[in-house]
């Protein structure tokens, strides 16, 4: 994508480069007002309006998830239909994300998000009607899970590929932190929307708001500017074999994906079976668990707003490796806590990190990725990254119930928290990035 050189004037336009050139550096700032350095990827019109529109449709999404979840729930009196849906939603998107990457730097890319973006914007209507019409059950829901699933398998790797080339080379981090935010922001704001809409209109008003939450990202589309795709060189499969080969070769990017597989496999179940720690350790139930998850969103939050401060500076992979030790050790020691504060204490300092981690592990993939690889590249990264959770608590839940989710969870963040001290060691080039 390409942007304006600059903020302009109100009212008049900011010049754009060459198609396919970097952005120009601007002087932070927005309208009249300098941005603060957190903000900085904001000067950019472009990224400002796709991170509005994914930010509502974000939104949008998470009270539409709050929403099918609690009618699950309430119906099915079953919650082993909760972890089906999921896996309905995951296995698509795990299965074809490759392909979505292939295709991403074949295609214009603009359509892949539009097209992406009117299906989902359907699904959730067609959930609205089903359920207006007294129809909506399992079987549909499941379907329309494994359809978006698939949707998103081409959308999530182009999205990735887009959302750095609004900026220039130096604003990447702050960009990839500004969309961690963007994603904390809208897990926090979506499901209090959906349990106000679950009190006074019901479950389909849910449904109704995820659909015109697709408008926003919709009209951010189509009013930024994309460079085009490269042309295609060899076939789909010879494509996507160049980008394995590209990563398999490449210490740095090898290291980063197996960082990011273990970081979620490893890192994950602790948002899982939280409530678990709440209601069997804790002995603090519902209201319990409420706070813990607050705890560890606040930290999120405030780790991307913090990370997109620090930007483009140097030291970034030790910062990266540190975060993840300082992750697994608040983590430890919270699982061993048997006092609702200290947990919540604890919790909050390992959101930081742990969003701090992944945010700079996305934007180092991105900034290591060759320009005409990208798409590949990020869907390979995006493949270890998201395939990692559905196995890390696949495995700690054949765990939890034999030996408690304290000790399985402290385990495997001692495990991660060796890795990344090792990975700090040995990988010098990491190491000083």
């Amino acid at each position: 994508m390409t942007v304006g050189d600059g903020v302009a004037a109100p009212g008049v336009a900011a010049p754009e480069p060459a198609v396919g050139a970097p952005p120009a550096e601007p002087v932070p700032r927005w309208g009249r007002a300098r941005l603060p350095a957190f903000l900085s990827a904001f000067a950019y019109r472009n990224f400002r309006l796709l991170w509005t529109g994914a930010f509502l449709s974000s939104v949008g999404t998470w009270t539409q998830d709050v929403a099918l979840a609690w009618l699950i729930h309430t119906r099915l009196h079953d919650p082993f239909y909760l972890g089906l849906r999921a896996f309905c939603s995951d296995a698509p998107l795990l299965t074809f994300m490759l392909v979505g990457g292939a295709v991403a730097d074949r295609v214009d890319r603009r359509r892949i998000l539009l097209t992406s973006q009117v299906l989902q914007m359907l699904y959730a209507v067609l959930l609205g009607l089903l359920y207006w019409w007294g129809r909506l059950g399992i079987v549909p829901i499941l379907a329309i899970a494994a359809l978006t699933g698939l949707t998103q398998s081409q959308s999530a790797p182009t999205y990735q590929a887009v959302i750095t080339r609004l900026v220039p080379p130096k604003q990447i981090p702050n960009a990839v932190a500004l969309n961690s935010l963007q994603f904390n922001l809208s897990r926090a704001i979506g499901p209090v929307i959906a349990g106000l809409l679950l009190y006074r209109a019901g479950t389909g008003a849910c449904f109704a708001v995820n659909a015109v939450s697709f408008l926003a990202v919709i009209v951010a589309l189509w009013r930024i500017e994309l460079p085009p795709a490269p042309p295609p060189k060899g076939t789909l499969g010879e494509n996507l074999r160049d980008g394995l080969r590209h990563v398999a070769r490449d210490p740095l990017l090898s290291t980063l994906t197996v960082l990011g597989l273990a970081g979620t496999l490893l890192g994950f179940p602790l948002i899982t079976y939280l409530p678990v720690v709440a209601g069997d350790v804790l002995k603090t139930g519902a209201a319990g668990f409420s706070m813990l998850l607050s705890s560890f969103g606040s930290g999120a939050i405030l780790g991307a707003i913090a990370t997109a401060h620090r930007g483009h500076a140097p030291g970034r992979g030790r910062t990266m490796l540190l975060s993840i030790v300082t992750y697994a050790v608040a983590t430890t020691i919270a699982m061993a806590s048997r006092t609702q504060l200290v947990s919540m204490a604890l919790l909050f300092v390992a959101g930081w990190s742990l969003v701090t981690a992944f945010s700079t592990l996305n934007s180092l993939v991105q900034e290591n990725a060759p320009g005409d690889l990208k798409g590949r590249v990020l869907s390979i990264y995006g493949l270890a990254f998201r395939g990692g959770m559905p196995v890390g608590s696949l495995v700690a839940g054949a765990l939890v119930r034999p030996f408690g989710a304290p000790l399985v969870i402290g385990s495997f963040s001692i495990l991660l928290a060796l890795l990344a001290v090792a990975t700090l060691v040995w990988n010098a080039r990491l190491r000083h990035l």
